[in-house]
């Protein structure tokens, strides 16, 4: 039996947080994102990639370079012989669970700025 993971919204926008909050992105830009990928997929794995338009295919393609989509092609020999090759793009759903479970925002932040400042401070004594 083929155990599928279910990829829930909630853990879709964490991980796009996680991924996209770090590179300035605000909380309402990650939930609308979400909301853009999820009108594609819906509850299905893939999208065709012929269904884009190239704005939405530029955005697919930063989403494949920040881990959270991949593209996969099939061909399929049509009735007359003719090879048709078909485009998707899948969601990386175990690498979207991963993204989700970090813990990457403030806490994070606040420790790196900490760091720095007593670094700072500790060549000032010297």
């Amino acid at each position: 039996m083929i155990s599928m993971v279910v990829l829930r919204r909630e853990t879709l926008i964490k991980a796009l947080e996680n991924v996209y909050g770090t590179k300035g992105l605000t909380r309402g830009d990650v939930l609308d994102l979400c909301d853009f990928l999820l009108d594609f997929f819906g509850y299905e794995d893939y999208v065709l990639d012929n269904v884009l338009s190239p704005p939405e295919r530029d955005a697919f393609y930063d989403l494949e370079e920040n881990g959270i989509l991949k593209t996969q092609a099939e061909e399929v020999t049509l009735s007359k012989g003719k090879v048709w090759r078909v485009n998707q793009w899948v969601f990386r759903r175990n690498k979207i669970i991963q993204f989700a479970s970090l813990s990457v925002h403030e806490d994070g932040l606040e420790k790196k700025y900490e760091d720095i400042f007593k670094e700072l401070e500790n060549q000032e004594i010297l």
